[in-house]
Order: structure tokens, then sequence, then C-alpha cells
């Protein structure tokens, strides 16, 4: 009887937990998190509940904006972490050698995907656990409804199941864990947003072709109502549902939730079934990078030529792969994918090209609302999705070794480690330079754009400065997030704590400032006249500048005073971080200091 009862038992989940459970770091991220929550509640609801102090009554009613901002604040949670915590559950295993050893136990493919999911969806559905407290005080002041509260309740959990699925399929596809990283966020990305864009391009098109959509949008759906518009739009995307469900109340039907989470389940489950096609097949990999091999398969052709025409350009071609006097910095770039200059040119071909056609395609129908935000949400999507793969490539240098237990190997060389640091880091200097490329592209454009659209530019646009801006953002706030990221890939020991933590670590950087120091410099100052100092305290965030400089130029923060102090502020916080990098290598590389 034992026997049977332990065969259903999941002793993989068991393990994930009780791992969790013995590390210190679980109960501090718990309490960081729930204090985190309420510090926010209090600083968001504290005009709402200031009416209390007159009248008690006064707040009566006010609990659905109080419950939708709370919800919001969970989704932001889920959408960011829990890929990031679920994407190395399988590489690791594959990094280590021990996803074998699973296959030799009992346990089956379908057994090992879902204990490994459910290993974090518990730690997950733990944090959306601690503000129950929150949404019971949002629900006792009245406005929400048991259908509106449940709502937020399943909506958060399937997006929880959503992001977890998703980053197995990744973990179970890719060979690293910063491959399932960077792939677990993208492909997010172009589920939850990617039909939005691709209506938007369409319906540019159409008007540029003349066609009467208004007319061909009545044939095809005479009756198009709202509710099947946002299950069109955002059929993978639960906060816009749920945001236009608080918004408008009674505006979208039931069935538009019930639509929703029947195409987020298939998808979930579809990535389910592909996470169990690549788990065996794909579980005993070599390294390989089929672009790399494309590219090295023309070079081979190219120097066969070379030496049937001249043996002084073979030799230069063969010459171009010896690794010189810093063997760590051409095995960042020689064996990498952006390894060589031609490979660099080629890459920005594939990426400059598509994006230049998009460009004039917004540029031709400059007087449309779909083109002023398709332009905006373009540059706000290739800085996250630039800040996401520089931090990833960056705290996985030294963490990726450690992992991989290479770095022992590289500490014995008759290297520094500043040497070590510094060539290490020369391919991440590349990749900034590849993709400050496009960046620059769009920001030229943009400015474009905003010179011929008079009603989207403004009166006070100015062109000189929105470049002049864009190009620091570039030139200070990529190296600026290589270098935190490295700084902490050197102190953590695992790769997917580095990559987690340099992503922490940024998106505190960048919201924490807005919330714990703007919102209450406004709230205490809010009765005097002239209140610029919250205003000026958003720079403490590096995401300001660069949303200021897109959205609008009247703002105290977009004066040339401010965006000079701004740049050169962050500009010595780049040469802080990196010194104290460079200076604290030997320590934080376990190597004994030169004597």
């Amino acid at each position: 009887m034992n026997r049977r009862f332990a065969n259903f038992g999941l002793p993989l989940l068991a393990k994930e937990l009780i791992e969790q459970a013995a590390r210190k770091r679980t109960y501090i991220v718990r309490v960081v998190y729930a204090v985190i929550l309420f510090l926010l509640t209090g600083l968001f609801f504290y005009q709402i509940l200031q009416f209390a102090v007159a009248s008690p009554l006064a707040v009566l009613g006010r609990g659905r904006d109080m419950f939708a901002t709370l919800v919001g604040v969970q989704f932001a949670g889920v959408y960011l972490f829990m890929p990031a915590m679920t994407c190395g559950v399988i590489t690791q295993e594959k990094e280590r050698a021990s996803l074998q050893l699973l296959f030799l136990t009992r346990l089956g493919p379908w057994t090992i995907l879902f204990e490994k999911l459910l290993g974090r969806l518990v730690p997950m559905l733990g944090f959306l656990v601690l503000s129950i407290p929150l949404l019971g005080f949002a629900y006792t002041l009245g406005g929400v409804s048991r259908d509106f509260l449940w709502t937020g309740v399943w909506l958060l959990v399937l997006a929880s199941i959503q992001m977890g699925s998703v980053a197995l399929m990744c973990s179970a596809y890719f060979r690293t864990t910063v491959g399932a990283f960077i792939g677990s966020y993208v492909l997010a990305f172009l589920m939850m947003f990617g039909p939005y864009f691709i209506a938007m391009i369409l319906y540019l098109v159409a008007l540029l072709a003349g066609a009467d959509l208004e007319r061909l949008l009545r044939e095809i759906a005479p009756s198009l109502s709202p509710d099947m518009f946002m299950l069109g739009m955002f059929p993978l995307f639960g906060p816009m549902l749920f945001f236009v469900a608080a918004m408008l109340p009674g505006a979208l039907g039931g069935w538009l939730i019930l639509g929703h989470s029947v195409i987020v389940l298939a998808v979930s489950g579809g990535c389910l079934l592909l996470a169990r096609r690549f788990l065996v097949r794909r579980a005993f990999l070599p390294p390989r990078n089929i672009v790399l091999d494309a590219f090295r398969r023309i070079d081979r052709a190219q120097l066969q030529q070379a030496r049937a025409e001249s043996s002084a350009q073979a030799a230069a071609l063969s010459a171009a792969r010896l690794p010189g006097d810093e063997p760590i910095a051409w095995r960042e770039t020689s064996k990498r994918l952006l390894g060589r200059g031609r490979y660099v040119f080629r890459i920005l071909l594939f990426i400059e090209v598509p994006l230049v056609l998009f460009c004039l395609l917004l540029i031709a129908k400059s007087d449309n609302f779909a083109t002023e935000i398709l332009s905006s949400m373009m540059l706000f999507l290739v800085w996250m999705l630039s800040v996401l793969v520089v931090s990833v490539k960056a705290a996985s240098l030294i963490a990726g070794e450690r992992s991989h237990q290479t770095l022992d190997v590289l500490c014995t060389t008759p290297l520094t480690s500043r040497e070590i640091v510094l060539q290490k880091f020369r391919g991440v200097l590349r990749l900034i330079l590849v993709l400050a490329v496009p960046m620059l592209t769009i920001y030229l454009f943009n400015a474009r754009l905003r010179i011929v659209s008079i009603r989207f530019r403004g009166p006070e646009f100015d062109p000189l400065k929105y470049l002049f801006c864009g190009i620091l953002a570039v030139g200070v706030y990529l190296p600026l997030v290589a270098w935190v990221s490295l700084a902490i890939g050197l102190r953590v020991r695992t790769q997917v704590r580095a990559m987690i933590g340099s992503l922490a670590a940024l998106v505190a950087w960048c919201i924490g400032p807005l919330i714990f120091i703007t919102m209450p410099l406004a709230i205490m100052l809010r009765p005097m006249p002239r209140d610029d100092l919250p205003a000026y305290s958003a720079l403490l965030s590096p995401a300001t500048m660069v949303f200021m400089n897109e959205v609008t130029q009247t703002e105290p923060v977009n004066a040339p005073p401010a965006i000079v102090v701004n740049f050169i502020g962050y500009g010595i916080a780049l040469v802080v971080i990196r010194a104290v990098c460079l200076s604290n290598a030997d320590r934080w590389l376990g190597r004994c200091e030169a004597k």
C-alpha cells in the first residue's frame, strides 16, 4: 500500500520546493516583495485615503480603482519575473549534465515537465497570495463586484501559467540558459503584442493602397463588437482586457474572458506539447549556432576562391583566425556570432533593411494616428530588447564561466584579473555597437517624422535636442547597463541568479526612484504653486529621460541644463561602477592578488 501511494508522489517537485525552502534568500525575497507591495499601496492610495480624514464615508465606492491598481502591479511582477524563474529549469540540468540522470529514473518526460513547472508556479502563486489583505481592503471599500474580483484573480493565474509554459518550452528547446532567457521574453512579447502590431502594419499598408477601410470592415464584420475587437488585438494579453473592463464597467461581455481563457490555455498546452517534443530530442545537442555555421560556410567558399586567385589573400584570411595577444578577447569574439567585421555587417544588413522599410512606411503616412503610436512603441520596444540582451550577455560573462566550471581555467592563465574582465567585456562592447545602429536609425526617422507631421511634432519640438538626447542615451545608458550587470555577475555564483539579479536591479533602478522619491515629494509639495523638485528627482531613474524625450519636450527635465547634468551624472556613475569592477576583480574572481 505504501509503495502504491509512493508511485503517486511528486519527488522532483518536492526536491525543488525543499531546496527553495532551505535557502535564506527565499524568505528575504518574499519579505522584500511584501514590503515593496505595501509601500506602493500606501503611495498609490494616499490621495484616495486622504478623503477619509474629513469624512470616512468619502472613500466608499473607491475600491475599484484600488483593486485595479493592485492587480496591475501583480501583472507586472508575473510578466517580469515568471519567465526568469522558469527559463533555467531544463537548461541548468543540461549545463550540469544531470538531465540524463533524470532520464534514468522512473520519471517520464511529462512528469519531469509538470513537476518542474509546478516548482515555479508555487512560488509565484505565493507572491500573489501576499496581496490578499490589500485586495480584501479594496473590496471592503465598495465598487468591486464579485465577478470583477474573480476576473482579476483568474487572469493573474492564467498569466502565470502562460508565462511559465512559454519559458518551460524555451528551456527545453535552447541549449543554454542565456538563450532560453532571451527567447522567453522575446516570444512572450510577440505573443502579447504581435497581433496588434501586425494589424497596425496592415492598416498602414491599406491606407497607402487607397483602400476604404471602413467599408471593408463593414463587409467583413458587419456586427463587430468591442469584445471581438479587443480579443482580436490582444488575444494573449490579459491586462489589456482587465483594464478595459475596469475603466468601462459593462463594456465587455463575460464571454470575452472565457474566449481569452480558452486561447491562453490552448497556447499553454501547445507550449507544453512542444516542450515534451524538445525535451528528449534536444537534450544532448552539441554547441551549435546555425547563423554562425552559415557565415563560416560562406567564409570557406571565399577562402577557396581567394586561394585560387592569390595566395596572399588566402594567408590574410587564415591569419585573421589566430588569437594574437588577447586570447580571451579572441575567444569572446571570433567564436561568437559577432566575431568578425563581415559578420557584423551581414547582421546589420539583416536588421537595418526591414527597419528602414518600416520607417519609410511610417513617414509615408505621417498624418495618421496609428503612425504616432507605432513610432513611439517601436522605439520603446527596441530599448527594452536592447537592455534585456545587453544585461543578460554581461551578467553571464563570469557567472556563465562558473556554471560551466571553466572559470578556474581562465584564472590559471598568465593574465591579470583586470585583463580577463576587459577581454571578456569585448564581446559585450561589440554587441552594444551593433544594437546602437538600429536605435540611432529609429531616432533619426522619428525626428524626420516629427518634422514632417505638424500635428505630431507640436510647436515646441526641437529635432537637434531630440537627437542629441537620444545619442547620449544610447552612448551612456547601454554601457552603464552592461557594467551594472557585469558587477552582479562577478558577485553571484550561478548564471540564473546573475540574470535574475541584474534584471531586478535594473527594474528597481528605473522604477524605484519614481515611486519612493518622486511620488512622496509630489505628495509633500502638492500645495506649492511651483514644484519642479519632483520632476527633477525623476531623473534619478534612467528611464525618465528616454520617455520624456519621446513623449514631450515641455517638461523642466527636458531643458538643456537638465539634460547635460543628467548624462554627466550617469557618465560618472558608469566610470565609478567600471572602476569598482576592475579594482575588485581579483577578489570577486577568487584569485590571489599578484605580488
